[in-house]
């Protein structure tokens, strides 16, 4: 498997390879590869770009897209992008392109954004003044606000407010917190901007949320996730990729956590996503699931993924355990903790020290049970002892399946304790059952 250099320079190439240009003219990213370029993919596209310290191909052309606020659909219709995501994503990637903070297009930007900040809870909705407010927008609004660097009462107002509303998000009750509103949140809370601040409550919330992701990320819970909005007339879908959201956001909040076992396998599965098929028509570009399409907006967000992950790992991580824990193809290893069965929905966690522990344990507990069956036989009597045997039987194979599965952490659990569950019932139970008749 290729290092995490090799696979960010991979997924810059697709992404400078499919660029396409705009019938009605510019030239930018559509999510997918059968949607034409839009101004707030684009967008998106060209601040990733950026932070790999990327040149921008075609930039007046992109410039030009990103600038505008309504596209021609190819089916003829007008199609609008004058939502805060859409301007928050407009201001970000204006700024990428170099534009003085001057510029008429920026500032009128700036002041839409500002105007669509809700009055009561200080957020952003995704559809500017309909539907709720939003996680998303508000954090993509922040995060827009505060890269100009200084700024005015207005905008410092509306960025605390904004701020407050997230904090507020993950202290609010019942704490059921999606995964992708952690990311977005985490992702906000610490930037050095607000760090800087030193508000303990946003400390806070920052924590629960990084908390909240590795949580999630230990019961996989990856699925993707959506958000609907409506764009002027037309209702649109934003997708929320959550693997690619939480390993970004996790690492960028606190880079101690690329030594947790499901960060790393995270990782792992997100790399397992990337088209690395010298042939592949798509190579370098990331999918949006295991079996899921190649899209640019997947390969956006892997690749800020690994933006954040190549900084830790260089900080917190040498080349020779870089190469053993986290580039491998199968990104575990047998004293890591790992998942050897699942009660109600939550994953009973073990590792290869405590399965030989435990089969060492359940091993002379068996045999204690054997011994205290056969040497009370009469007084048991044929039913008792039988019992015992069978409750013997059963904690040996415990400790062996425990033992087995943490050890060889490649094979599918199911399938260890398939095995162990035939040998015993093949062929210990009737040997057994043989001596003791």
């Amino acid at each position: 498997m290729s290092n995490i250099d090799e696979r960010i320079r991979m997924a810059v190439e697709w992404l400078r390879g499919s660029q396409l240009p705009h019938p009605s003219g510019g030239a930018g990213w559509g999510w997918i590869p059968d949607v034409p370029p839009n101004p707030q993919n684009t967008a998106e596209v060209v601040c990733v770009l950026h932070r790999a310290g990327c040149e921008i191909p075609r930039a007046a052309k992109v410039a030009a897209l990103v600038r505008a606020t309504v596209v021609e659909r190819p089916i003829g219709d007008e199609w609008y992008f004058r939502t805060p995501i859409d301007v928050a994503w407009r201001i970000r990637a204006l700024r990428c392109l170099e534009v003085e903070e001057t510029d008429p297009g920026l500032l009128g930007a700036l002041r839409s954004l500002l105007d669509q900040q809700d009055s009561e809870t200080g957020g952003w909705r995704m559809s500017g003044f309909l539907g709720p407010v939003s996680v998303t927008a508000t954090a993509a609004a922040v995060q827009a606000l505060i890269g100009g660097g200084s700024f005015d009462g207005e905008r410092h107002q509306a960025i605390s407010r904004g701020i407050a509303f997230l904090v507020s998000s993950v202290f609010q009750e019942p704490r059921t917190l999606p995964m992708y509103a952690a990311a977005h949140i985490a992702t906000v809370l610490s930037r050095p901007e607000i760090v800087e601040i030193g508000d303990k409550r946003a400390e806070r919330a920052c924590t629960l949320a990084v908390k909240r992701l590795l949580t999630g990320l230990r019961r996989n819970e990856c699925e993707i996730d959506t958000e609907i909005f409506r764009r002027d007339d037309l209702v649109d879908t934003w997708r929320h990729l959550t693997l690619h959201l939480a390993v970004a956001a996790v690492v960028s909040a606190d880079s101690r956590t690329i030594f947790d076992p499901a960060v790393r396998a995270g990782i792992v599965e997100l790399l397992e996503m990337q088209e690395v098929d010298a042939l592949a028509i798509y190579r370098g570009g990331f999918r949006i699931s295991t079996e899921g399409p190649v899209t640019s907006y997947a390969t956006t967000q892997a690749l800020e993924a690994l933006l954040q992950v190549r900084p830790a790992i260089n900080e917190r991580v040498n080349p020779a355990k870089v190469y053993d824990e986290i580039c491998r193809a199968d990104g575990a290893h047998h004293t890591d903790p790992q998942a050897v069965a699942t009660v109600r929905g939550r994953r009973m966690l073990m590792n290869s020290t405590a399965g030989v522990a435990l089969l060492l344990l359940g091993a002379a507990a068996g045999g204690t049970v054997f011994a205290l069956a056969v040497g009370f036989d009469q007084a048991l009597g044929k039913i008792g002892s039988r019992a015992l045997v069978v409750w013997g039987t059963l904690l040996i194979a415990s400790g062996t399946y425990c033992g087995l599965a943490t050890r060889f952490p490649r094979l599918p659990k199911r399938r260890v304790a398939g095995a162990v569950f035939a040998a015993f019932t093949a062929l210990v139970l009737p040997v057994i059952s043989f001596l003791l008749a």
